[in-house]
């Protein structure tokens, strides 16, 4: 069965041409939207257990805005370094693969949103903020209940809703009717179903399984509207973005400049890890997380 066909379910067969033309749809984006070959290599890489350091020289060393980004972040304060690294391998040994690999994404998705103006609530920058407050988040409350690895957690954050930048690129006049159709009382998901006959957590998880991205982010970029629907094996990591989206939109930075997100089940917390008082300790430390985030600067990067 398609990813389309599976995500609306058993149906009325008067249905199966609209899937169809979905589906038909879905592919053609993913074609067009294709992962820069560097960033294919790198994900292989990190993922190969038996890659060393030199590997993945050999994979960045050619894309020089990428070499810059992991200079630029192995020497900043965050790292706190005593020395200085002017050596771009020893920077990738000291940063790990999955910190490179997070960088690499980061800066392909930053790509996405060099042009185009905004529209009514919605502005690429606010988006692009959201992405990367969702990630943040993601990996504070990995940090906290230590149920899932932190830097997994941030990179399915910043790609939770692939299927937004998609739509925006490939669908924008229908993406405009989406925005037209925003409210806070209905789910962002409503309207996208209503206005274009699925929504961007469909087309997100249809294309980054072309995109051949781990099962984890799969399941976190089709589920983090539907937490609870999910019976897979990384339901921790499911709730984990889940929850973070919700709180980012909480805190006011939306995706569409509309904080629509409804507030989970009590069982999303339980599977996640957070109880009352760790909730409120997150909550109390997002503010200066995402300020500390200095979003702006990561899109610099493409």
């Amino acid at each position: 069965m398609s990813p389309v066909a599976q995500a609306r379910g058993p149906g009325n067969p008067n249905q199966l041409p609209s899937e169809m033309l979905v589906e038909r749809l879905f592919r053609r984006i993913s074609e067009v939207s294709s992962l820069p070959q560097v960033a294919i290599h790198i994900i292989d890489v990190a993922n190969d257990k038996s890659s060393g350091a030199e590997d993945l020289l050999q994979a960045v060393q050619y894309d020089a805005a990428l070499a810059m980004r992991i200079m630029r972040t192995v020497n900043s304060s965050y790292y706190s370094l005593q020395n200085k690294v002017g050596d771009l391998k020893v920077a990738i040994t000291l940063l790990g693969f999955k910190e490179i690999r997070n960088l690499a994404m980061t800066a392909y998705v930053a790509q996405l949103f060099k042009k185009g103006a905004g529209y009514g609530t919605y502005t690429r920058e606010g988006l692009w903020n959201h992405l990367v407050a969702v990630g943040t988040a993601s990996r504070m409350i990995a940090q906290t209940t230590r149920r899932v690895p932190q830097r997994e957690a941030y990179l399915a954050g910043l790609l939770h809703d692939l299927g937004l930048i998609l739509i925006d690129q490939y669908l924008h006049q229908p993406f405009r009717q989406v925005i037209d159709g925003l409210n806070e009382e209905t789910p962002l998901c409503d309207v996208e179903r209503e206005v274009l006959g699925f929504d961007h957590a469909q087309l997100g998880e249809f294309v980054s399984m072309n995109w051949n991205l781990p099962d984890h982010l799969i399941a976190c970029i089709r589920y983090h509207h539907e937490p609870m629907i999910y019976d897979g094996p990384h339901r921790e990591m499911v709730a984990t973005v889940a929850l973070a989206n919700f709180f980012c939109h909480a805190k006011g930075v939306s995706s569409l400049g509309v904080a629509d997100a409804e507030v989970p089940p009590a069982e999303v917390f339980t599977t996640a890890g957070l109880d009352k008082d760790l909730v409120a300790s997150i909550w109390e430390e997002l503010d200066v997380k995402l300020a500390m985030s200095n979003v702006m600067d990561l899109a610099e990067t493409g």
